[in-house]
């Protein structure tokens, strides 16, 4: 995420990444023109489609969590505090109905039906899932969704039940999990 990051620090570069998620990703030399620069994508990456969850995570960072570049300084971001493994999809669903934001039943429904979804399927409807977790400022941990879409086609079905039991298993984490 440190790529991402450092990809945003700029107006151009907060703006392509933040139209490419808008354009869905048809075009993406001007993702890689401002996120190579800034450290690439992971050179161990088979092929291009190996490379898509990070270039759709970069967008969705862009779009939902990446700083103004042109306040930043008046305005610093808040740390981000490192995030837990446990703290997938299945965590920010969970989250959501907890605090009131969704019905626990819609939530559950929600991450049913993406968990549900093929790599395609998925890459296509994730971003308006996220758009209203994040609508509701539920956080979404951007590395663990990373690690996630990176894993899901070899092993879409660990990280499904990885996100159910994140979503289903009561935690001591609640007060700490809030406070984020």
């Amino acid at each position: 995420m440190r790529t991402v990051r450092t990809a945003c620090a700029t107006p151009g570069g907060r703006a392509a990444l933040r139209n490419g998620l808008a354009e869905e990703l048809t075009s993406p030399w001007q993702l890689y023109m401002h996120l190579l620069p800034a450290g690439g994508i992971p050179a161990y990456a088979p092929n291009r489609e190996a490379e898509f969850p990070y270039l759709l995570v970069a967008c969705l960072y862009a779009v939902h969590d990446a700083p103004n570049p042109r306040t930043a300084k008046t305005n610093p971001p808040s740390a981000v505090k490192p995030a837990e493994m446990w703290q997938n999809l299945g965590w920010s669903y969970a989250l959501a109905a907890r605090v009131g934001a969704m019905r626990r039943e819609n939530a559950a429904d929600a991450l049913s039906h993406l968990a549900e979804l093929g790599s395609d399927d998925l890459h296509r409807e994730l971003p308006g899932a996220i758009s209203l977790l994040r609508s509701q400022q539920i956080p979404v941990k951007w590395p663990v969704l990373l690690r996630d879409l990176t894993r899901w086609p070899k092993w879409a079905d660990d990280v499904r039940i990885e996100w159910a039991r994140a979503f289903h298993v009561p935690t001591n984490r609640t007060a700490e999990e809030t406070a984020q």
